[in-house]
Formats: structure tokens, C-alpha cells, sequence
């Protein structure tokens, strides 16, 4: 096959840039797909995607707090799938957990109905948004799906001058992240060859249902081992709350409401000090929408840590490694983003996200850019939940699936 230079394509919030490149020959495929028909079923894959994308990044974190938004990468890589062909498009359908490429209007359908819903609700705002370089057209089919399924803005950019370009798309992440977000994209990322930018940006504040009482916080050990531990600032509270102990399964379980909202923050915390390696291998067969559904109302003893945790990370690797790797190829096809029909491809993906949590509750944003029952007695028993050790969360919608998820090895 003929050499062709890659123009460079690059999304944000997850931040896709398509490099310069020479065409390959094609390499064989083998992929599985899921198959479902109904919302409900989008959703399990999703959160199926949430999970696996979840620990290959904590495999790669190993030891640090982790934050991610599976619905930002997943709306970002979801849009550029809208755009691929060939074995790309089989690759990222297949990646992302939808199936096959031929569910391309099915996906698209239902992100209309998710940011819809989405919409509706005040506590999150998830935004997108398509750079073009000047001079250059979106394909029509491609900017319809943008901008009605995903509600996407289209504006030009002049990438050649990388410095403006950069602020202004770093501008406007710093705007839908309610300023948490900053600097997304470098300079360098943007050039004269690059001719698409999307981004995502999620912003999601919500107040605890049942506040923790300030004057209850207090320093308590945190256990990062067996043995050791660091003192950090542990918010406490007693009452109603979502819980189940999974003894079988080696964990608790605990659901905080936030108040004017159907999200929760899901926390499940392993029975043993050092037991969030076999959570971790325990999570890709949990269904945490189910999960939701198994915990019963109890009175609960609550210690939870205050933390903070802004985190950034190159998807490349990871993406590669879930088996989306031929979109950084040479032999990536996007033949239904631009009129002009230059060959391109994703040369970098980042993300970066940031969580707050205190005693009022949660602060979260994310972006990503291309360049996730008990029975209550008459005299019901006080059940205890202190996260003194290293713990998996997630914010999430029963009926929508992961927005966050990470974890928490030293809140310090």
C-alpha cells in the first residue's frame, strides 16, 4: 500500500491527537462483541468498560490515588468511533463493550437520551465540544451525530498557532470543570498537521444527603499496611444509610445519597487491611448498578477520610491494552470525520480528573481529550463502616451507569 501522511486528530477532556504517520499493511482482528438492545444493556456495558478501564489504570498506579471518568472517556472515545471505519471502528465498538461497529446507531441513539437525561439533572454537566482547523469541513453525517446525539459545539481553530490554540481549549475545560481543570492540552500537542480537537468535560457537585458533622472529624489512623499507618482527618456519622457486608466476597459495602440527586458514591472497602488487591480481581464480576440494589437501609457508624485527589494520565498505553491499539497505527481509518478524507490517526490521549471530598460532600470533574437487602428488626443492630483503610469508590446512576471511580490508598 501507498505511504500517506497522518494528519493529526485530537480529542480532549480525553485528548486524542492524530500524528503524522505512513500506512501499514492491515493486521488481522479478533473481537468479541456484546449484544443487547435496550438502555438497560448500554449501561451494563458501559460500566463493563468503567471496571476494565479502572484496573488497567490502577494496575499502572499501583500504589497512588487514582481518579477517573469512564463517561467522559467513553463519550470522547465514543464519538471518535462515529467517525472510524474498518477494523478501527471494530476495534473501538469492541473495546468500549458496545460489540460490534454495526451498533453505531444504536450508541449514538442512546447518547441522546443519556445527555438528555443528563441535562435534568443539576448536580453534573458533561459538555462537548469539536475543534476543526481552519479551512477544513466535517463530514455531514459526522457533525450531525456531534451535535444531536452528543450535543456537541463545532468551532474553527487555527492549530499552526499552538499557543492560542491551546488556551483556547483549555479555557473552555476550565469553564465546564467550574475552573478544577487546568491546562489539559499542551502546546505541543497542536500543530499545522493537526486537523480535529474533541473534548469532554464533567463537572458533577453534589451535597450529602445526611451532612457529616464538622466537629465530628478528628485525625485517626489510616492503615496503608498491615503495619503502618498515617494519621489523616476521618469525618464521622451515624444513621440511615445503604450497606451490606459481602462476607463472601471478601468486602462491605456503603451507598452516601446526595441530596436533589439519583447519584451515589458507592464505597466498598476490603474486610482486610490489605485486601484491595483481591477486591480489584473481584470487581469485573460485580455489577455495581446490582449492587446498588442488593444494600439494605441500617443504622451505620460511618468513618470516612476527607481526601483530595487531581490526577492525569497518557490513555495510550491503557486504551492499547483493552484492545484499542490500531487507532494510534498507521493503519487507523477515520474516514467519516472530514470532507478532505486524509488518512489520520490518534498519537495522544490524556485525561485528567480531579475529586473533593468533606464533610458537605463531593466535588468532581473530569476531561478527556484525543490529539465508566438487609431487613430492619423492631430492634435493629448498629452496623460499623470505617474506611481506616485503602478502598475503591465510585460515583454513579442506577439508571446511567459510572461517572467516577477510583481509589483511595493514602488520603494524607
Amino acid at each position: 500500500m501507498g505511504s500517506a501522511i497522518r494528519r493529526t486528530f485530537t480529542l480532549l477532556a480525553i485528548v486524542l491527537v492524530f500524528g503524522e504517520s505512513y500506512q501499514r499493511e492491515i493486521e488481522d482482528v479478533n473481537l468479541q462483541g456484546l449484544t443487547g438492545s435496550n438502555d438497560a444493556e448500554l449501561v451494563r456495558q458501559s460500566n463493563d468498560f468503567a471496571i476494565h478501564l479502572y484496573k488497567q489504570v490502577s494496575a499502572e498506579t499501583r500504589d497512588g490515588n487514582v481518579v477517573i471518568s469512564p463517561l467522559s472517556i467513553s463519550a470522547c472515545l465514543s464519538l471518535a468511533a462515529m467517525g472510524a471505519g474498518g477494523l478501527t471502528a471494530e476495534e473501538m465498538f469492541g473495546g468500549l463493550r458496545y460489540g460490534k461497529a454495526d451498533q453505531k446507531q444504536r450508541v449514538a441513539d442512546w447518547y441522546g437520551r443519556l445527555m438528555r437525561q443528563l441535562a435534568s439533572d443539576s448536580s453534573i454537566a458533561v459538555a462537548n465540544t469539536l475543534y476543526v482547523k481552519e479551512g477544513y469541513t466535517v463530514k455531514r453525517s459526522f457533525n450531525d451525530v456531534a451535535t444531536s446525539s452528543f450535543q456537541s459545539e463545532v468551532h474553527e481553530l487555527n492549530f499552526a498557532q499552538n499557543q492560542a490554540a491551546a488556551k483556547t481549549i483549555n479555557d473552555w475545560v476550565e469553564r465546564k470543570t467550574n475552573n478544577k481543570i487546568k491546562n489539559l492540552i499542551a502546546p505541543d500537542m497542536l500543530d499545522d498537521f493537526t486537523r480535529m480537537v474533541l473534548v469532554n468535560a464533567v463537572h458533577f457537585k453534589g451535597s450529602w444527603t445526611y451532612k457529616f458533622n464538622e466537629t465530628n472529624t478528628r485525625p485517626m489512623p489510616f492503615w496503608l499496611s498491615e503495619t503502618k499507618s498515617n494519621d489523616v482527618p476521618m469525618m464521622y456519622t451515624k444513621g440511615g444509610h445503604s450497606y451490606r457486608n459481602m462476607v463472601e466476597k471478601g468486602f462491605s459495602a456503603l451507598a452516601l445519597s446526595y441530596s436533589g440527586s439519583d447519584t451515589s458514591m458507592l464505597v466498598l472497602l476490603p474486610n482486610e487491611r490489605n485486601g484491595l488487591a483481591a477486591l480489584e480481581e473481584t470487581l469485573p464480576s460485580l455489577n455495581l448498578v446490582e449492587l446498588l440494589d442488593q444494600l439494605g437501609k441500617g443504622d451505620v457508624e460511618v468513618y470516612l477520610p476527607k481526601f483530595k485527589i487531581e490526577f492525569s494520565l497518557e490513555l495510550k498505553d491503557v486504551l492499547t491494552t483493552l484492545g484499542m491499539g490500531r487507532m494510534f497505527s498507521n493503519a487507523a481509518e477515520f474516514p467519516d470525520l472530514l470532507e478532505s478524507n486524509e488518512p489520520v490517526k490518534i498519537s495522544k490521549a490524556v485525561h485528567k480528573a480531579f475529586i473533593e471530598v468533606n464533610e458537605e460532600g463531593t466535588k468532581a470533574a473530569a476531561a478527556t481529550a484525543f490529539s465508566v437487602k438487609f431487613r430492619v428488626a423492631k430492634a435493629p443492630p448498629v452496623y460499623k463502616f470505617k474506611a481506616d483503610h485503602p478502598f475503591i469508590y465510585a460515583l454513579l446512576s442506577q439508571e446511567r451507569g459510572v461517572y467516577f471511580i477510583g481509589k483511595v490508598i493514602n488520603p494524607a
